[in-house]
């Protein structure tokens, strides 16, 4: 390229020259040819200085190129040898990593040991306008209405997997107003998954029985369960529980084999003269289909649509309980028509020396903010030790040895209301209605009317919710179902912001 650009000077050069040599005597043309030949080549030089230039930063991408190329080769290299378990184990040492995801969680670098923390918090407000006489709690006393605050559930869970994502545990302690703030354990479990078909589940869990206790406390559409449920619910248990997902996990089956219902404090061995639990187990199996969504099983973490399904989702349960209870520490609570004392309302007793046979059905549904819960109960009652001691407590009290029975359900719904802006998808009004029921002639029956509004402020994990309930002759108390007494006409007005982790 030099070679051919001194060419291309030297004929420039003759050409700006030969008519100089044609006319001496023009010496200024002569001059003026010389600083042109001048220039053209001052030209060509700093052309020639870019042409080297761009060749210079050709090469030097060209070399970049394959150093990548082999870098990437390299990284792939050391992947492939790190992916040895063994190979990895002997370069290095197990080391923990931590971080936050839906929780604070601890993992060893191997993934063999996971532990996530987590927590919850309610704070609540209570107005509890009671009826001013209720003549079974405390006959002739005038009662005044009740106002204030509570922390109704602190929960500190630890949950993750030991050895195996296979072997998963759960040990979660609780301190409730209702306990007087005393931190007890909620629930202690250790699960091993065979296949997602079958898995075991050892330790003390929440029953698989009426679909609003198999729900988080935490994702509630309300601020808390329904009065039903509070007749219904078959609490905690401690025993084992063989369930699976079957059909792509279309379907869930639970198998609960339990000391006792309602509790899981009875123990084995004790002194003669203090025996805590009876040689019967109880017994409760749930079935739920997911007929419909693209998630199936996520109904079961929210009652309210807060994913705002794009396609309809749609649950379909039942559930059987059984018992022969005769003579656990910890009871269901069973109420009766006090009819011999004061007609038109109800007592309640133990369910010791029943036989206790229960079925429910349920049915949710969510779809674009819109959702739905239904739920129907039936309990029958066997006083099987009406006749010989030790009699049981509910003919002693009632005076009928026969079989009864009592029934309920309710229908709660909610919608996201279609506000523009930081309140898209945040506000949800909700209703509610329920009812129990004994079955026979004279029936005596309670009702409940809740209505309320949510904000999600960041989904579950941080809403302010606000409802009012009227109960008409509450069968049963609850101190989380804000009901104070047996038979009283409330009207209960709650706020309560949750923050979990």
């Amino acid at each position: 390229m030099k070679a051919g650009a001194s060419a291309l000077l030297l004929v420039m050069a003759a050409c700006l020259m030969g008519p100089a040599w044609a006319n001496e005597g023009a010496a200024d043309e002569s001059m003026a040819g010389q600083e042109r030949v001048a220039r053209l080549k001052a030209a060509v030089e700093a052309q020639q200085q870019r042409v080297d230039a761009l060749e210079a930063e050709l090469t030097a991408a060209r070399g970049a190129e394959q150093e990548g190329l082999r870098a990437d080769a390299m990284r792939q290299q050391i992947r492939e040898v790190l992916s040895e378990q063994e190979f990895r184990e002997s370069l290095m040492p197990s080391m923990l990593q931590a971080g936050y995801d839906k929780g604070f969680f601890i993992r060893s670098s191997d993934d063999n040991f996971f532990m996530k923390i987590t927590g919850r918090i309610q704070f609540r407000w209570t107005h509890y306008g009671t009826s001013s006489r209720n003549l079974y709690a405390r006959p002739r006393l005038e009662r005044d209405d009740r106002t204030g605050f509570d922390l109704q559930r602190i929960r500190l869970g630890l949950s993750g997997h030991l050895y195996s994502k296979d072997l998963t545990y759960l040990l979660e302690f609780r301190s409730d107003s209702g306990e007087g703030y005393d931190t007890q354990v909620r629930y202690a479990w250790v699960n091993y998954r065979w296949a997602d078909e079958l898995q075991v589940r050892l330790g003390i869990f929440k029953l698989a029985g009426t679909r609003q206790q198999m729900m988080s406390s935490g994702s509630f559409q309300f601020v808390d369960r329904c009065m039903t449920d509070a007749v219904f619910s078959l609490g905690t248990g401690l025993g084992v529980r063989f369930w699976g997902q079957l059909l792509d996990k279309r379907v869930d089956w639970y198998i609960d084999v339990v000391n006792s219902f309602n509790d899981f404090r009875g123990r084995t061995i004790v002194p003669d003269g203090a025996r805590e639990l009876d040689n019967n187990p109880a017994l409760v199996g749930h079935i739920i289909w997911h007929a419909l969504g693209d998630q199936p099983g996520d109904l079961m973490k929210s009652e309210s649509d807060v994913a705002f399904h794009e396609s309809p989702a749609l649950d379909l349960g039942v559930h059987y309980a059984f018992n022969e209870d005769e003579g656990d520490a910890t009871t269901l609570n069973i109420p009766f028509r006090r009819a011999s004392l004061l007609p038109g309302a109800y007592g309640v007793t133990t369910s010791n020396g029943m036989q206790i046979n229960q079925l429910g059905a349920d049915i949710a549904f969510q779809w674009q903010g819109f959702s739905a819960t239904l739920e129907y109960m039936a309990r029958f009652l066997d006083p099987r030790r009406a006749n010989r001691a030790p009699f049981t407590p509910y003919t002693l009290l009632t005076g009928d040895g026969d079989d009864s029975c009592y029934h309920g359900g309710y229908l709660q719904m909610g919608y996201f209301l279609p506000l523009p802006g930081t309140l898209e998808k945040k506000i949800e009004l909700v209703g509610r209605v329920g009812g129990v029921a004994d079955i026979g002639p004279g029936s005596e029956g309670s009702w409940e009317y809740a209505g309320g509004l949510n904000y999600f402020i960041k989904g579950h994990n941080v809403k302010l919710q606000t409802d009012v309930t009227k109960i008409y002759e509450a069968p049963v108390r609850t101190s989380s179902g804000s009901i104070a007494n047996v038979n009283d006409d409330a009207l209960v007005w709650r706020v309560q912001l949750q923050v979990q982790l």
